[in-house]
């Protein structure tokens, strides 16, 4: 797949930060997952920095097809811990996909996201921050090249809209439908 204007796949992201966002719960992992997936087919090692109170569900990306047992889990502190962990993970050159549970308020420097990035376009290495946030709020900081908004709409399945709210290398802003399959009754509203 190649790079294309407001695209959430593996390809769009490789050597560079993005944020995905969504106010409550409603499908960030499930693109994730996709985003995951796609790594691992290209045969690209990935990494799940998870802070002190997230948490990676493996049971649900097994059922993905996704090889849980191929992806690093480190379990950080807070926001500083895990962007360390991050940087580290970029500095070593061996992943291709890095995904940063941003649970909480997150107060990093944008010189700090600015190391990670540079690491990131060295190692062609995708590092993805998931945040809970409104549309409206600002992104981590300006380092972030692409930043995505998910909402759902509830039915018979899961269709999430990705919303595309910024993106520094295509300089345009999108909207994707995805729709997931759940456990029998998880989307009835």
């Amino acid at each position: 797949m190649g790079k294309s204007p407001g695209g959430w796949h593996f390809a769009d992201l490789v050597g560079s930060l993005s944020e995905l966002s969504e106010e409550t719960p409603c499908g960030a992992l499930s693109v994730t997952a996709d985003i995951v997936a796609e790594a691992q087919g290209e045969r690209e090692p990935v990494a799940w920095v998870a802070g002190a109170g997230s948490f990676f569900h493996p049971v649900d990306f097994q059922r993905r097809g996704i090889d849980v047992s191929a992806i690093a889990v480190i379990r950080a502190g807070d926001s500083l811990d895990s962007l360390r962990c991050a940087e580290h993970l970029a500095r070593s050159g061996a992943l291709g996909l890095i995904v940063v549970d941003a649970e909480g308020e997150w107060k990093v420097s944008d010189s700090a996201l600015g190391r990670v990035q540079k690491l990131a376009e060295r190692s062609r290495c995708a590092v993805l921050f998931l945040t809970r946030k409104r549309a409206a709020d600002p992104s981590l900081g300006t380092r972030i090249a692409r930043r995505g908004f998910i909402t759902r709409t509830v039915g018979a399945s899961l269709h999430v809209d990705l919303h595309t709210v910024r993106d520094v290398r295509f300089h345009s802003i999108a909207c994707q439908r995805r729709s997931y399959d759940g456990p029998a009754g998880l989307h009835q509203a």
